[in-house]
């Protein structure tokens, strides 16, 4: 019989997913720390097993176990970032569970996540990009691979968007005409569609990768493709696919860095606030301003030049 905590999960799901109406990158990121927290604490199986005892275990267990990461590469430890990100999709779930009465009080309540240090510079530079985009030209085996490739990163380079919002991408979403691009709503983490800019970079390695697909008789809805068929780039796809330019290149990045890199260029070039908040499709200017965190001084010399006195 299935355990109590994992019926009321699957409650909690339910509910977020068909009431709440969460997009489904956020249920998916609730259901992987839960997953996590019962493969960790295979112990707790009832509601009352959830104490602040046993939650002070779980995070000492993520933080001493061993890992491998990439090619049987031991690890110990995992960053603030991560912790944090972990316990706020529990403490959400727990706040559900005392809501509905199943639980008095919830056991994350005087357990304070850690703090994250966002002074670190998560950008691109531009000698990462140019080998990142060298190594789509040295080692693509096919055309469509090449156009395709580096479709992907232009994509992510001068839209700026979300892991969940760029595998979302449609055909339809496109307008070469109005030089545009829709990013829908439903794909959103905001929920709100918005209407982007086409870079007249983008849109020529645009336009060569859609003749490049067509020419294979490509019919799939979605923008990015498979190489082996006829489908979209699966989310495990594009995890391999990640991996796969980092080992190709050398340059060790994750996909959300470009979007740091587009808010910290557009700034450099002189963006108002607000523009920048609307392009990025955040909800307020304070969490735009997290993304320029990764300005470096050195960058900002042509606007010190401006003063005049």
């Amino acid at each position: 019989m299935e355990n109590e905590l994992k019926q009321l999960f699957a409650k909690y799901i339910n509910e977020s997913e068909y009431s709440a109406r969460l997009r489904p990158e956020t249920i998916r990121g609730y259901k992987a720390v839960f997953d996590l927290f019962l493969n960790i604490m295979p112990e707790v199986t009832e509601l009352e097993d959830l104490t602040p005892a046993m939650l002070n275990e779980f995070f000492k267990r993520i933080q001493t176990r061993i890992r491998i990461v990439g090619r049987n590469t031991l690890k110990k430890g995992v960053k603030n970032s991560t912790i944090k990100t972990q316990w706020t999709k529990l403490n959400v779930f727990f706040d559900w569970l005392c809501k509905k009465n199943h639980i008095e009080e919830n056991p994350l309540e005087d357990i304070k996540p850690p703090r994250v240090n966002y002074d670190d510079f998560k950008r691109l530079e531009d000698a990462e990009i140019n080998r990142i985009y060298s190594s789509i030209v040295t080692y693509s085996t096919t055309p469509l691979m090449f156009r395709r490739d580096t479709v992907m990163i232009s994509l992510l380079l001068y839209l700026g968007i979300r892991k969940g919002e760029f595998i979302s991408l449609q055909v339809k979403d496109l307008d070469l005409i109005k030089k545009q691009i829709t990013i829908r709503g439903e794909t959103s983490k905001s929920g709100r569609t918005k209407i982007l800019p086409i870079n007249p970079t983008l849109l020529l390695h645009l336009k060569d990768y859609l003749e490049e697909r067509k020419r294979l008789g490509y019919r799939t809805e979605y923008l990015i493709v498979s190489t082996k068929e006829d489908r979209g780039l699966s989310r495990n796809g594009l995890k391999h696919w990640v991996n796969s330019i980092i080992r190709k290149s050398g340059v060790k990045f994750h996909l959300h860095q470009f979007r740091h890199t587009f808010a910290c260029k557009l700034t450099e070039k002189g963006t108002p606030s607000l523009s920048l908040q609307k392009l990025m499709g955040h909800a307020s200017i304070s969490m735009t301003a997290k993304y320029t965190r990764s300005l470096r001084a050195e960058n900002m010399m042509e606007e010190v030049s401006r003063i005049s006195i």
